[in-house]
């Protein structure tokens, strides 16, 4: 394979100086249970079918005189692990200047297989890990592949004016709450889960994981104000692309909201938000401010994005990943029914102040929902109280739910 360089964007690269600096874990996860004959074989043909089209996931990480690169040839042996248990597995860091930055744990017993796939957040964003991820299951059937492009520049279509006007009203935005934990120092994590019937609407789920934190925080008497705010991921993809690509191609935005108010009520307030923000482009504003800065010397980059003010001050992480298409039928219809995608499981990293991020995967006929939380914060038992308290708010108390070994 001919090596290739690829250069990462400021954003990249701050979730490189963030992990160093915090200690805090840039890493996604998706946990898939198989059942079906699986070899070996099998296993490293798919691998080395995902880094022949993007060579960094197998990569490893170079400090240049002027920004980071990903480089070298790829290391297929190393992104493959069949020994570490999942708990592990999950909480173990990937440095991705002396490994790779996509990684798979693959368990088997008999006929069930256990595929736990990982990523460093500098390599790739949530919507691109997802799409990698379904990508190589794709593989072990020899479905075609999905079309993947990539993004020629970062979105212009916001002055710097006006970017540095967004950044200034971030530094002034409202105080919110945090969420009542018991710790805020480093510490591994977990997830609980739970299970919608029907599709549930983004913003409903949203308005419920705020009320849920209000609530939480009320019967710890910890509620200094109703105010939740939430970070959430905006795709910077165009649709008329037709694909995804790695790297990240997400910018944040803070939504503010009251959390006494009724659900609906909050929920369309969110909505109303996005909608503007959207619409006066400021989810390009921190794209652009940053992207010259991808050109500093490491030492320099790495102080200047550890400001407070960049690593975000939100109550919690709020993120919706779409899943348009069923992968478990695909999969299923393709092997001949010698291949079924029993289950499959997420999780997302936890920045240290907020103690729980919440995801939610929707596929068309159903939503899972996944509070990823670090177990100094909140105990098992803690985070199931506010799994079912969101539940509760979209009025499905008797789901399915189930919460992960650790």
């Amino acid at each position: 394979m001919t090596v290739t360089s690829t250069r990462l964007s400021a954003v990249d690269a701050f979730f490189v100086a963030y992990q160093e600096t915090s200690g805090v874990l840039m890493q996604l996860g998706v946990e898939i249970e198989l059942k079906g004959s699986i070899t070996r074989n099998d296993v490293e043909r798919m691998l080395k079918h995902l880094v022949r089209r993007w060579p960094p996931l197998g990569q490893l990480l170079h400090k240049d005189l002027f920004g980071l690169s990903w480089t070298g040839e790829c290391r297929t042996r190393a992104m493959l692990n069949t020994v570490e248990g999942l708990s592990e597995w999950r909480n173990r860091p990937i440095d991705p200047f002396v490994e790779p930055p996509f990684q798979l744990l693959w368990l088997a017993e008999g006929d069930r297989s256990v595929f736990a796939f990982r990523a460093h957040h500098s390599v790739v964003d949530g919507e691109g890990f997802f799409a990698v991820c379904a990508e190589a299951l794709r593989t072990l059937v020899s479905l075609e592949s999905a079309d993947f492009i990539q993004p020629q520049n970062t979105p212009r279509e916001v002055s710097l004016s006006r970017a540095f006007k967004n950044l200034q009203q971030l530094r002034h935005s409202p105080p919110s709450a945090r969420i009542a934990v018991r710790s805020s120092s480093l510490g591994d994590t977990s997830m609980v889960e739970r299970s919608l019937s029907g599709l549930t609407p983004g913003w409903l789920c949203a308005a419920a994981w705020m009320r849920a934190i209000h609530a939480w925080n009320e019967s710890h008497h910890r509620a200094s104000t109703s105010v939740i705010s939430l970070e959430v991921p905006v795709s910077l993809r165009r649709r008329r692309d037709g694909g995804i690509c790695i790297g990240n191609w997400i910018s944040p935005l803070t939504l503010y909201g009251d959390a006494s108010q009724p659900l609906e009520v909050l929920a369309n307030d969110l909505k109303q938000q996005i909608a503007t923000a959207m619409r006066q482009r400021l989810h390009l504003a921190m794209p652009l401010l940053s992207s010259p800065a991808k050109s500093l010397p490491w030492p320099i980059f790495r102080k200047l994005v550890t400001n407070p003010e960049l690593t975000g001050t939100a109550t919690s992480h709020f993120t919706w990943f779409d899943q348009s298409r069923t992968l478990h039928d695909d999969l299923f219809r393709a092997s001949g029914g010698a291949l079924q995608m029993v289950d499959q499981q997420i999780y997302t990293p936890v920045c240290l102040h907020m103690g729980a991020a919440m995801s939610v995967l929707a596929w068309p006929e159903r939503s899972q929902i996944f509070i990823t939380y670090r177990l100094n914060a909140l105990s098992t038992g803690d985070a199931n109280v506010l799994a079912d308290l969101a539940v509760q708010e979209l009025g499905q108390e008797h789901v399915s739910h189930r919460q992960v070994a650790v």
